[in-house]
């Protein structure tokens, strides 16, 4: 009789499954680099360029100088200056600045989030540029510009007042005394002395640095998003990378007497996004590049409302929320629900916002992120223990009976079909299933996925410690020690795991699957590989344990 390690169709089975595996890793990841085109670079931000500035007043925060097209040009009319100090609320979250030239925000930084981990860093700005929002009565420029406003304050409100004809259009900010949930309203008031027809139009402009990024399929790197646009009507999403609109400059946008439940821009873990409360016809498009000393990829949203006629000294209004700052899961939910999206959860939402929430509880009874990632690890062990039982019965089942499998192999060796008619008659016979191996990996991929998400998105892991030298769960391990460990351990696993049904070749293959699932953790977030590491080596406990338990079967 001959061996069973020439079975030509068994090796090639094995060969099949590997190269399905490693397909459906490189799928992944080309869907993770079309959808998010940097992925693999982090980046903060608002950290890496300062807002360019305008040539204007010094005693006013401006926008970045942008040459408008000649026939949008605005002259720039001079209105009296408020004091710096009116233009600054320094609330217990955030230092908002606003520029009056602009009637908006210039400047967002977040008090309680640093750029980097050093202690000395800097505080997240929130803007690489202005966020300018402007109203227009009639026919609006291309994009925003200075304009006249006069400005007042009072409390935590700031009002901003400029004249268009007959009509007064005023925005008034209101600012939170702690939190980012703002609100802006934007009136215009008919000045004549008989009605007039009103179509507004807001110009919303957004801007941010673009940095060039590198990946590769074995080495994906950190995960990142480069600054996005973000739209969503209905509960149907629309984000697109700003790049794409600087690369493609015919790229729009549009949404034709639609509310949107939300525009605006945002970039990894945090965003400033806009939440109007009427329905418009919406249109994004490129407007500019920024300076060649700050280049930035710009586009301008513009919202156009037809109000009728309104009467002598009648005003029409538009309102909008307004969140400035961070991708927090549970401040998101309770100021709009509907920006929880922007997590980039996507299709396992059920699946991640579950394990980001068991997260973030064991984080209130452990203190240390890293902890509770181990203690989510050995909670999903248990919760599939059954399921690894069930695979370890059918495994013993599946040695005891192999050489009785081996020898219907060899005797239908010249016909493969044959052969696997009476494989799986005999398996029948003796109620074994080999798909019963796959059950405890199967609920394992999704989570991974899920997990993979939730480290990278969520901003409670950003900067978050574990211990010794992993200082930053939702960065890869600087010194490669995590991935070198669970390398090590998954061979371990390796041997110890039954190969019930393989020859010696297919072992062999089988052995180089820790290496190259290694290769892969090295630039994935430390916290991914933490849950890897702690899943691998209660695997091998649990593994053991069966083994012995089912060693007589």
């Amino acid at each position: 009789m001959k061996s069973q390690d020439k079975d030509p169709t068994s090796s090639k089975g094995t060969f099949i499954a590997i190269a399905l595996c490693v397909g459906l890793y490189l799928a992944w990841n080309q869907y993770l680099t079309r959808k998010y085109p940097s992925f693999g670079t982090r980046k903060d931000v608002a950290t890496e360029t300062a807002a360019p500035k305008l040539a204007t007043s010094p005693n006013v925060p401006t926008a970045p100088q942008q040459a408008a097209p000649p026939e949008t040009a605005t002259a720039v009319v001079t209105a009296p200056l408020m004091a710096p100090s009116d233009l600054v609320f320094d609330t217990k979250d955030v230092k908002f600045t606003f520029s009056q030239n602009l009637a908006s925000l210039s400047s967002a930084e977040l008090k309680n989030y640093k750029s980097t981990n050093n202690a000395d860093s800097k505080q997240v700005e929130l803007f690489d540029r202005p966020a300018a929002v402007e109203a227009f009565a009639g026919n609006a420029p291309a994009r925003t510009g200075s304009l006249a406003f006069t400005g007042s304050r009072s409390g935590n409100n700031i009002t901003f007042t400029r004249v268009d004809g007959p009509w007064k259009i005023t925005h008034n900010w209101t600012i939170p005394a702690e939190g980012y949930a703002g609100k802006l309203n934007i009136t215009f008031t008919n000045t004549a002395a008989e009605p007039k027809a009103l179509v507004a139009t807001v110009l919303t402009e957004f801007g941010a640095a673009m940095h060039e990024t590198k990946t590769s399929f074995f080495a994906p790197g950190q995960p990142g998003e480069k600054p996005r646009f973000l739209t969503q009507t209905d509960g149907s999403d629309d984000f697109k990378n700003l790049d794409e609109f600087c690369k493609d400059q015919t790229l729009e946008i549009k949404a034709k007497d639609r509310k949107l439940d939300f525009y605006g821009i945002d970039s990894h873990y945090f965003a400033f996004a806009l939440i109007p409360d009427a329905k418009a016809t919406y249109r994004t498009a490129f407007s500019g590049r920024g300076t060649s000393a700050a280049p930035l990829c710009e586009i301008t949203t513009s919202a156009t409302s037809d109000f009728g006629a309104i009467a002598p000294q009648a005003s029409a209004s538009l309102a909008y929320d307004v969140w400035f700052g961070p991708k927090e899961v549970e401040l998101l939910s309770a100021f709009n629900p509907h920006l929880k999206t922007t997590l980039g959860l996507g299709w396992l939402d059920m699946i991640a916002h579950p394990l980001l929430l068991s997260i973030k509880g064991l984080h209130k009874f452990t203190g240390n992120y890293g902890i509770a990632i181990i203690l989510l690890t050995l909670l999903l062990k248990v919760l599939f223990f059954p399921l690894t039982k069930q695979a370890a019965q059918s495994a013993a089942k599946m040695k005891k009976l192999n050489p009785e499998m081996a020898k219907i192999r060899e005797r239908y060796k010249a016909d493969p079909q044959k052969m696997q008619m009476e494989l799986m008659k005999f398996m029948g016979t003796h109620k074994i299933n080999p798909m019963k191996g796959c059950l405890p990996i199967l609920p394992t991929i999704p989570v991974f996925f899920a997990l993979f998400r939730v480290l990278s998105a969520s901003i409670d892991l950003r900067h978050a410690p574990f211990y010794g030298w992993i200082i930053d769960l939702s960065a890869k391990d600087p010194f490669l020690v995590t991935p070198i460990i669970l390398t090590g351990v998954m061979f371990i696993q390796a041997r110890l795991t039954p190969m019930t049904g393989m020859d010696k070749s297919q072992e062999k293959v089988m052995m180089f699957m820790p290496l190259i699932f290694g290769v892969m953790m090295i630039t994935l977030p430390s916290g991914l590989v933490l849950y890897m590491l702690t899943n691998t080596i209660v695997s091998i406990a649990q593994q053991q344990y069966l083994n012995r338990k089912f060693a007589n079967i």
